[in-house]
């Protein structure tokens, strides 16, 4: 069975600007994406793509941090706490002599500081320069290099890393190798997003390039155990679309490919079925005398992709660190709630699995609904 779909060229995101492409874009705008099925994770990844991946390098290691998880970003605070919440709750239930903390991708180093104020040996790898250089300022050891690192690192009680584990070529290999670096009854704790509500409905706004696998709760059970893990808890996070996993070394290996592709035919057949629906209301909001808004704006990028619509939308979020900021590709700046209260669309798409129905009824509140046009996902379903 072909295990492919390709979906076409999308807008690589990885950063907004103040200006339109300035500075200049290192990588293309626009790059090709198609999806494949590990069959014996059943897991939905992106198809690997040599160009794609040396695309992801580039802007690894450029003076940029798309993470949220940093002082100062608007969702820090919220989806940060929730995570350390999970990981303290970790701690006591599976592993309380847990001292030392290590962290894969610390990004702004908001999770390790937290953990160090709280009384933890803690340290990461991330060859990010923000995070070399928020570590400097904080006091926490960052070695500047992509896991596993050439230099032999300490070994931890616990591994953690957000954010992560999606943007891996092999899953698998990766968590295998954390086992040079645990102690005796040492953990790995992570948080990846949480595709399951996509997967099922078909819904392509989850995609991102630097995204190479997709994760349900199955497939990263299955991840984990087949790198030599025992799973403690999977578990949906309190706060957005993540999933969080806390696993430890498992001492027989007794794990089983899994087989059967029924999840996958089905994914396919309903992004078909999705992508006509939200091409229907594309077309709708073009018509004369209409107008198309996009609310979390990040959603519908595939979509605007796909349909070659890169200007007449307009673009809202209640992200205050993004405001009149602009995705490369699209000469839209980002608008906010109060912009689309004084000045409405005729048509509004969201496309937040999270967020979808929440927003829908806070705009519905100060906009009559003869007055707009509003399809969330569960609309379109």
């Amino acid at each position: 069975m072909d295990n492919s779909l390709h979906i076409g060229k999308l807008s690589f995101y990885w950063r907004m600007t103040d200006k339109p492409n300035f500075p200049k874009n290192p990588v293309p705008d626009f790059v090709d994406f198609s999806f494949d099925f590990m069959e014996q994770y059943q897991l939905l990844i992106q198809t690997r793509n040599e160009q794609t991946w040396e695309y992801l390098e580039t802007i690894y290691r450029e003076n940029y941090n798309v993470g949220y998880l940093q002082e100062g970003h608007d969702l820090a605070e919220r989806y940060g706490n929730d995570f350390l919440e999970f990981i303290n709750e970790s701690i006591n239930k599976y592993n309380p002599n847990t001292k030392r903390i290590y962290e894969i991708g610390a990004g702004g180093c908001y999770i390790l500081n937290k953990l160090k104020k709280s009384g933890f040996d803690v340290a990461a790898i991330d060859p990010s320069p923000i995070a070399i250089k928020k570590g400097e300022e904080l006091g926490i050891e960052v070695i500047p290099e992509f896991f596993p690192s050439k230099e032999k690192i300490p070994t931890s009680d616990l591994i953690i890393h957000y954010d992560v584990l999606e943007h891996v070529s092999d899953p698998v290999d990766f968590l295998r190798k954390h086992k040079l670096s645990l102690n005796k009854g040492g953990m790995i704790l992570v948080a990846v997003p949480d595709c399951t509500s996509y997967i099922e409905s078909g819904d392509i706004s989850m995609i991102l390039h630097e995204h190479l696998n997709y994760f349900d709760k199955e497939s990263l059970t299955n991840v984990f155990e087949a790198a030599g893990f025992k799973v403690f808890n999977v578990a949906k996070a309190n706060y957005g679309g993540v999933l969080y996993c806390v696993a430890g070394i498992n001492d027989s290996d007794n794990w089983v490919p899994q087989g059967g592709t029924d999840k996958y035919s089905a994914f396919k057949a309903s992004y078909e079925k999705l992508n006509r629906r939200v091409a229907d209301f594309i077309k709708e909001a073009s018509i004369e005398g209409n107008s198309l808004g996009c609310y979390i704006p990040l959603r519908e990028l595939p979509y605007l992709s796909i349909h070659s619509i890169t200007s007449k939308v307009r673009f809202f979020d209640d992200n205050k660190g993004i405001y009149g900021q602009y995705f490369d590709g699209f000469n839209t700046p980002i608008e906010n709630f109060d912009d689309l209260i004084n000045n409405p669309v005729s048509h509004l798409l969201i496309l937040s699995s999270a967020f979808g129905e929440r927003i829908k009824g806070k705009v519905l509140k100060s906009i009559p609904e003869d007055k707009i046009t509003i399809f969330t996902l569960h609309d379109l379903l």
